[in-house]
């Protein structure tokens, strides 16, 4: 037997209480609600953290390519321009 619906002056001048089941969906949804939101708030801090640790990164790499440039203009005032063999050591000018 299905269920009835109460019309709108019943609605309006009568309380009702809600059946266990659908008490039990609304829990469900909102712990759901409340565990999407948990993880939506972890996933933002991560990406903040990930965002930090790219800009570190990306400052520790200029200043690394700012030593390799004073390095070869250094080494390259020093020698000329020319080939280097790092595993022997071996410095073969330009020609």
């Amino acid at each position: 037997m299905a269920e009835k619906i109460p019309s709108p002056s019943e609605i309006k001048t009568s309380s009702t209480t809600f059946s266990k089941k659908e008490l039990e969906e609304i829990q469900i949804l909102q712990e759901a609600i409340s565990s999407i939101t948990y993880k939506f708030g972890q996933f933002n801090l991560s990406k903040i953290r990930l965002e930090k640790q790219e800009q570190l990164l990306k400052d520790e790499l200029s200043k690394l390519e700012t030593k390799e440039l004073q390095l070869a203009k250094r080494l390259s005032s020093k020698y000329g321009k020319g080939n280097l063999n790092l595993s022997t050591g071996e410095f073969t000018p330009l020609k």
